[in-house]
């Protein structure tokens, strides 16, 4: 293997544990969903799941485990609507139904999504660590989906999480390649002491991969994507040049006035106050285009998808993504080129439901 290549899989190791607090770190070669099924096999295989849904990519957990069959048993707790207005706002489950509820069953492992895409819900960092103590407290493990959590780096010691899942696409301004994983101490331990069901997705011999080229050497289990991960490494550096603090309060910036503004222009948020996350900005809209508009004036967006925690049918909504580097660095311009596209949509929109009821 390149001594190039080898010298970036140990710094792409060093920075995921300094900016997670972590204590292992796991490369695999695929997707943020590798690594979600990958840990759910090696962890969780024939043993009690409890699942955190707070929207449709949290309902991907359930999705794996009905098509592989991987707990013996799942228990999933909704995000709750917090208002009795057609387009409801939601929170996570009660922290207090959910502490109760891993008293009562004991799950091996508990899943969550830091921040749940479809909604822009995140789960603030108190409730994490109660999640992760209370899991804790029979021996259980507490994974957290981070993929879409952009540059809000969760700190592993502090909230006791065992298994962090990332990718580089979104948190570090790289191209999509890979499943990252982030361990504490307790995931270090349970990997290395646990068996997967899977050749390729077997976290315990990626683990030890990592293990051999920390060790100044290096090892083969499938192919890696060396030269995506070197694009990886180069811009985890210069996410940590910047400084990881520093970018973390950028986000938090960033998406507060981006939050902000478009409540200003009456969109309401389905995050719940106090559950909004900076990279994730999801809102209802009467405008079921709203798109195929936002495409046509040259911007991506994501159109709505279903939330699948029991919301009421028939809403649309569209969420904007706040990722990367260009955007949390430069706030004002970023700001400065979304609002006035917002506005001439909604100006539009106006004007047509005017035509129609003059018509």
């Amino acid at each position: 293997m390149s001594p190039v290549f080898c010298e970036t899989m140990k710094n792409i190791d060093g920075m995921m544990k300094r900016a997670y607090n972590a204590s292992g770190v796991v490369i695999m070669p695929g997707s943020g969903t590798y690594g979600m099924e990958a840990v759910a096999r090696q962890w969780c295989s024939g043993k009690k799941a409890l699942v955190i849904r707070n929207g449709y990519f949290s309902y991907r957990w359930t999705d794996i485990f009905e098509q592989t069959q991987i707990p013996s048993e799942t228990i999933v707790m909704r995000g709750r609507a917090v208002d009795d207005e057609k387009t409801p706002a939601f929170a996570p489950p009660p922290l207090a139904e959910v502490v109760e509820m891993i008293n009562k069953e004991k799950p091996a492992v508990v899943f969550a999504p830091h921040v749940e895409t479809s909604t822009g819900i995140i789960l603030p960092d108190s409730y994490i660590k109660a999640v992760a103590d209370a899991v804790h407290a029979h021996g259980g493990l507490f994974v957290l989906d981070s993929i879409a959590s952009g540059t809000i780096w969760v700190d592993m010691k502090a909230t006791g999480v065992d298994a962090i899942l990332s990718a580089p696409q979104k948190g570090w301004t790289g191209p999509a390649c890979a499943s990252v994983i982030m361990l504490g101490e307790r995931g270090v331990h349970a990997t290395r002491n646990s068996q997967s069901t899977s050749m390729v997705i077997n976290m315990r011999k990626w683990l030890e991969v990592m293990d051999a080229y920390l060790a100044g050497g290096f090892a083969y289990y499938t192919t890696m994507p060396t030269d995506a991960l070197t694009l990886f490494e180069r811009a985890a550096m210069a996410t940590e040049k910047v400084g990881f603090d520093k970018v973390k309060q950028m986000a938090w910036d960033l998406g507060t006035e981006c939050r902000k503004m478009m409540a200003s222009k009456g969109l309401k948020s389905v995050a719940a106050k106090g559950f909004e996350a900076p990279g994730v900005v999801v809102s209802y809209t009467d405008d079921a285009t709203m798109f195929a508009k936002f495409k046509s004036k040259g911007f991506q967006i994501a159109a709505g998808v279903p939330f699948m925690i029991n919301e009421p049918a028939g809403n649309n909504t569209f969420r904007i993504g706040l990722f990367g580097l260009d955007k949390i660095m430069n706030k004002d311009n970023c700001i400065n080129t979304l609002e006035p596209t917002l506005d001439e949509i909604l100006r539009e929109n106006a004007e047509a439901a005017g035509a129609e009821a003059a018509s």
